[in-house]
């Protein structure tokens, strides 16, 4: 009953739109600035969910190869941080593309989201911050946000799990776009 569950909420959850792409974040028409370093954006997260923005450990470009399939041609710069401990999954990646692979970057995104929505392998606790995952583009820059915290409380109801992570992951975006917007 459990997998029919989260079953139904992946679908709700892909059908809803969690994945926003082009230059629109859900404000409209926006121009976005391109001159703001993507660690800069990445702090700027971490200032606003203070204790609760858990990734500490520095994405190598390597790993960003290796586990999201976005090679060093495919953008100018990125910055990006993941869990050091592995039974966690709280990250942020933010990949200013290169000209031309702002496709190829968003899919690659994409491809990784739905690998680990797939893989029934995953600890129940990160099941919650896994579906509510996001990939927003805000003009060059493509931002993959899979956070939520401490979920201590919720672990009995998932829906509000994923309900407390979506919410999380859109005030981290916020914050990246107040840094982003002209």
């Amino acid at each position: 009953m459990k997998k029919g569950i989260l079953a139904g909420i992946a679908v709700m959850l892909l059908t809803t739109g969690c994945k926003s792409g082009g230059s629109q974040s859900g404000t409209g028409e926006q121009s976005w600035r391109n001159d703001v370093p993507a660690k800069d954006l990445v702090k700027a997260v971490s200032e606003e969910l203070g204790d609760e923005y858990w990734p500490d450990e520095e994405l190598s470009p390597e790993l960003l190869d290796d586990w999201y399939g976005i090679s060093d041609q495919m953008y100018e710069e990125f910055y990006g941080q993941t869990p050091m401990i592995s039974a966690n999954v709280d990250s942020l990646i933010i990949v200013k593309s290169e000209e031309g692979h702002l496709k190829d970057v968003e899919n690659a995104f994409d491809t990784y989201r739905e690998a680990m929505i797939q893989d029934s392998l995953q600890y129940p606790m990160n099941i919650p911050k896994i579906q509510s995952s996001i990939i927003r583009t805000y003009g060059d820059y493509v931002c993959f946000v899979q956070l939520g915290g401490s979920l201590d409380g919720l672990e009995e109801d998932e829906e509000k799990a994923v309900e407390a992570c979506r919410k999380m992951n859109e005030q981290a975006l916020a914050a990246v776009e107040r840094e982003l917007v002209k």
